[in-house]
């Protein structure tokens, strides 16, 4: 390799190296932000933000999706904590009543206040709404320029940025809670202390979803109440509980009606069931003769209508036995054939003609009689 070559190397490896090291001195890495839009399990579930969020703090998260799982929770220990929203369609007084038991055997819970309809459980605090003045929380975009307010919890140092999303608040009624947060006209927060758990009641979730919690304060408010007042146990999440079934409904409300209508029909199915005595033994079958044989037999065909067949099996033994024993009487005309019968066997005539050409359905008399006059015939011929 020759000298100049070996110059321009180094010299090549040097500008690299020079404007390497302008680049890192100069050029800074800055992370950007893009906000995108829910996709589809975000759309359904507006609580999935605070799902994952507990689920990566070490807590378990469960979801309740209608009354049935509501009921069965309530029915079981007090360690748990329970938020819940999203409920006045399909929340009874019976459950407010389970639920709020629940809570006083140490579960705690989270929920917001209904303002369209009765709510039966702010009910049980005598807790009502009032209409905020001022602009509503809710307005705005993404939280700018909204009114914050502070939440302070007892004996917690720390401040907590919060924004509530819903222009009501909340009157608290002769049963004082522990501590709340004020409002304009009311208060945005009210907790009390029920049995051994406790009850946060405030006048909206809307810090919580999927939108929100990422903001101000939230999150660590949320994260503070539950290692506050239940830092154990699992979490479930209710945000929007399906309608009952059909047959649930009726299992709740009308279990009475419906027993009655069992007992109805069960009595009915009573009175209309046969009912048999007791079972006989059967008879020793005993071996009949062949005249006992022919004799069903005639009865079956008697009362299936078989009279006529008979009659044609009769007419055809006569028949054979005339051309057997007359062939030239045989071939003779119908009216002269029975002429000569009725002088070789003195029967009348028209007792004959009856026994061998008559085509209508025979009566019991008229079988009788004919199958009589048939016999006589294969008799003298």
């Amino acid at each position: 390799m020759s000298r100049r070559v070996v110059w321009w190397t180094i010299a090549a490896a040097a500008l690299c190296t020079v404007a390497a090291l302008w680049f890192f001195d100069n050029v800074e890495s800055v992370p950007v932000k893009r906000h995108e839009g829910m996709k589809a399990e975000a759309l359904r579930n507006p609580f999935l933000a605070a799902e994952r969020l507990f689920s990566r703090l070490g807590r378990k998260v469960t979801r309740i999706r209608n009354s049935t799982d509501l009921d069965a929770l309530a029915a079981g220990g007090g360690d748990g904590v329970l938020i819940l929203r999203a409920r006045q369609q399909v929340f009874t007084p019976k459950q407010a009543e389970r639920l709020l038991q629940w809570v006083e055997r140490g579960a705690y819970l989270i929920a917001d206040v209904e303002f369209d309809g009765e709510d039966f459980l702010a009910k049980a605090f005598g807790v009502a709404t009032v209409a905020s003045s001022g602009k509503s929380p809710e307005s705005g975009e993404k939280g700018a320029g909204k009114p914050c307010v502070d939440v302070v919890l007892p004996g917690d140092p720390l401040r907590y940025r919060l924004i509530l999303g819903s222009a009501r608040e909340l009157a608290a009624g002769k049963i004082r809670p522990e501590w709340r947060v004020a409002g304009r006209n009311g208060s945005l927060i009210l907790h009390y202390a029920r049995g051994r758990g406790k009850v946060t009641l405030v006048n909206s979730l809307y810090f919580l979803g999927n939108w929100r919690i990422g903001q101000f304060d939230h999150a660590e408010l949320a994260w503070a109440l539950l290692r506050r007042y239940q830092p154990e146990g699992a979490i479930h999440l209710a945000d929007r509980l399906e309608y009952p079934s059909l047959w649930q409904w009726l299992a709740e409300y009308a279990w009475m009606a419906l027993a009655s209508f069992a007992l109805l029909v069960a009595l009915w199915l009573w009175s209309v069931i046969p009912r048999f005595g007791g079972l006989r033994a059967a008879p020793d079958a005993a071996r009949r003769d062949l005249a006992q044989h022919l004799f069903a037999i005639g009865r079956s065909l008697w009362r299936e209508g078989g009279l006529g067949t008979l009659r044609e099996l009769a007419r055809r033994e006569v028949a054979q036995r005339l051309a057997l024993r007359h062939p030239a009487l045989e071939r003779r005309p119908a009216g002269e054939r029975r002429a000569a019968l009725a002088r070789m066997t003195g029967l009348d005539d028209r007792e004959i003609r009856e026994a061998l050409d008559d085509a209508r359905a025979p009566s019991p008399e008229d079988f009788t009689r004919t199958m009589r006059t048939l016999q006589r015939l294969e008799q003298k011929l």
